[in-house]
């Protein structure tokens, strides 16, 4: 600056000609744009430099607001070429200029942010090159270890993928979701001889969530392979009562009850009705009349679902009383139900037009009728 240019007048603002051009508000526009993404997005930055452009506040807010739509657009492009295919991937690339002790968590967390951006577009060896910096920066970011178990998961490579599993769980023994994650992949490497370390990983999970349903399910169908029919009353209760809608749950405590007397069966379901919350009750008895049919005990089967209809109408008890009629040679009474299965509930026709245990009323003109 000249010894007298302060006493030159300032300049306020760009002309408005020159500011309305095209090509002015182009190159403004990407000046904009450089500015931002060099000052880490701060917009006041992006702002101070245009001022020192010799634009004014309201010109300065307008390419502000142009850059900020012409920069979504920009993205909104990239993700549309992304998702199409256009663009098969991009590597984000670590700053070399990150180093321990000189970032905070913030940053830290942002490359496995990056990273799980990347697993989720199946980059998985920029995704591990974005998590190894975050334990470069910070070897106790435990999502940087389980991301990386993840990603080996997906990969295949379980030793591996066990491997960062443990270390995560050396930082967060009790992170239920990492405990999971070891948990399925030791049952993807499971086999003969170690079948141990799974149940111990299952177990491990149920110590730190007892409702976890994916090892309830894995430590039922141990208990009940291992006969410890105990455990696998007390695991299966467990499992029923915030589950009972599950197809899984259901085999599981028919299978259950299946490997016990049929007055110690009983008596289980007795003591489930009382021990169960009551959402679940309804879903037990159904089992129940499902486990008489199994018996051959059709009349108490017949029975429980008359009683389930009684408390509530359901389409699947009449569906049951049908079948079980059929199996009986009872077959006018059988239709009747039928009928009455197939107005509460019209798609269970197709069912019934393929199930087994009617195959010889599919020929029938009343079935065919009912089941048009």
């Amino acid at each position: 600056m000249g010894l007298f240019d302060f006493l030159k007048a300032r300049k306020k603002a760009i002309a408005e000609d020159l500011f309305n051009s095209k090509q002015y508000q182009i190159e403004i526009t990407a000046l904009a744009q450089t500015f931002y993404f060099e000052n880490k997005q701060d917009l006041s930055v992006v702002k101070k430099k245009l001022l020192c452009e010799g634009l004014d506040e309201k010109q300065s807010n307008i390419i502000i607001e142009r850059m900020k739509e012409a920069t979504a657009e920009m993205v909104e492009d990239f993700q549309t070429e992304l998702t199409s295919g256009k663009i098969l991937k991009v590597d984000i690339i670590p700053n070399p200029e990150h180093q321990k002790g000189k970032v905070d968590k913030e940053q830290v967390d942002r490359y496995i942010g990056y990273a799980a951006y990347q697993i989720e577009q199946k980059n998985f060896d920029n995704a591990l090159e974005l998590l190894d910096k975050a334990i470069e920066l910070d070897d106790q970011a435990v999502l940087a270890y389980a991301n990386k178990g993840a990603i080996y998961d997906e990969l295949q490579d379980h030793e591996k993928a066990l491997y960062f599993h443990e270390k995560a769980l050396e930082i967060e023994p009790d992170n239920i979701l990492i405990l999971e994650n070891r948990m399925d992949t030791r049952f993807a490497m499971l086999s003969a001889t170690n079948e141990e370390d799974f149940i111990d990983s299952v177990k491990a999970c149920l110590r730190v969530n007892t409702m976890n349903p994916n090892a309830l399910i894995y430590i039922t169908q141990y208990y009940l392979k291992t006969n410890n029919i105990d455990n696998a009353l007390i695991s299966i209760k467990n499992l029923f009562s915030e589950f009972y809608q599950e197809n899984i749950a259901i085999k599981l405590l028919l299978n259950t009850f299946g490997s016990l007397s049929k007055e110690k069966a009983l008596d289980q379901f007795d003591k489930f009705e009382n021990e169960l919350p009551r959402k679940a009750t309804y879903q037990l008895n159904y089992c129940k009349g499902l486990y008489l049919k199994d018996l051959g005990d059709f009349d108490a089967a017949i029975q429980t679902f008359k009683k389930l209809n009684a408390l509530q109408e359901f389409s699947w008890n009449y569906y049951q009383i049908g079948i079980i009629k059929n199996l009986q040679n009872e077959t006018d009474e059988s239709i009747t139900y039928l009928k009455l299965t197939f107005d509460l509930e019209p798609a269970l026709k197709q069912d019934a037009k393929q199930y087994f245990e009617l195959e010889n009323l599919w020929t029938n003109p009343k079935f065919v009728e009912i089941t048009k």
